[in-house]
């Protein structure tokens, strides 16, 4: 499995711009050069697909896109394709995690947390949407590939801006028939903790520790998550490090003991004793059975 990053992205894909902080890529050949089927994104991705098919698994679910499909993904997402048709053209943004947290406080919150919570992973756009996301893409590359200039920085952030509320008003119309959400006090320290749960860059802790993050008690903590979702803070720490344990586990060029770094377990034992509990197979067993 490769590693697409900011900082990491293979050589031989060729990307129309590209620094630490956002790429863009439009020709499909070049991505047809990644050696693996399956692609650890450790970015947010959002594809526009302006010509032909392809389908995709992320994580355990398989989706497929057309003409008019945004495809949108987290970081932390494993990608498997299945299938790309040849006439495949696609507009491909990738952006830090720094830079979408930058760009989150110039957007209305009430829609990010929407955004994170979600199960949509496509969205439908119109013949005139399709074009203006379009037409974002062109412009951000005309002005990343410019020379330098005094107001480059502020025009690129302009229209990275641009492209975001574009993509805002195109999911306020997909949601136009859904209630309005109306979030208690509640439902914020339950969508704060999965926030806390899916950023690549916080190590797991303790239950406790994230009460304590969310200026709660254990107990109120957990009884929040049970009455939200049905299971404890426990609960659903534990699916998440399992979840995520299983996804870098298909990464063959990921040592078991660096996966149990990564996931903040003291030591190689104590993760595969953890694993085992709740899997039923050593991380190592696991990887040998092709990911069941």
């Amino acid at each position: 499995m490769e590693r697409i990053n900011l900082t990491a992205i293979p050589s031989r894909v060729e990307a129309d711009y590209r620094d630490n902080s956002i790429a863009l890529v439009s020709d499909i050949k070049r991505v047809h050069e990644i050696s693996s089927d399956t692609i650890l994104v450790e970015n947010h991705l959002a594809v526009i697909v302006l010509n032909g098919t392809a389908t995709l698994c992320v994580g355990e679910n398989e989706i497929s896109v057309q003409r008019g499909d945004v495809f949108v993904c987290k970081p932390s997402s494993i990608l498997a394709r299945s299938m790309l048709s040849i006439d495949l053209e696609i507009r491909g943004i990738v952006v830090s995690k720094e830079m979408v947290d930058g760009l989150v406080k110039e957007v209305n919150l009430s829609w990010i947390l929407r955004t994170l919570t979600t199960s949509h992973d496509v969205v439908r756009v119109d013949e005139d949407e399709l074009r203006r996301l379009s037409m974002y893409y062109d412009l951000l590359n005309a002005k990343l590939n410019a020379p330098s200039s005094p107001r480059k920085n502020s025009s690129v952030k302009a229209l990275l801006l641009a492209f975001v509320n574009e993509f805002v008003e195109v999911l306020d119309k997909n949601w136009a028939e859904l209630p309005p959400v109306h979030y208690s006090s509640t439902e914020h320290i339950f969508e704060r903790y999965i926030q806390l749960l899916e950023d690549p860059r916080q190590p797991f802790v303790s239950v406790n520790e994230y009460a304590a993050r969310l200026n709660v008690t254990s107990k109120y903590f957990s009884s929040v998550c049970k009455r939200l979702s049905g299971r404890t803070a426990g609960e659903i720490l534990r699916d998440e490090i399992i979840k995520q344990a299983k996804l870098l586990l298909r990464d063959n060029s990921l040592g078991i003991k660096q996966i149990a770094a990564r996931l903040n377990f003291a030591n190689q034992s104590h993760f595969g004793t953890y694993f085992h509990r709740y899997v039923g197979m050593s991380p190592q067993q696991f990887r040998q059975s092709g990911f069941n």
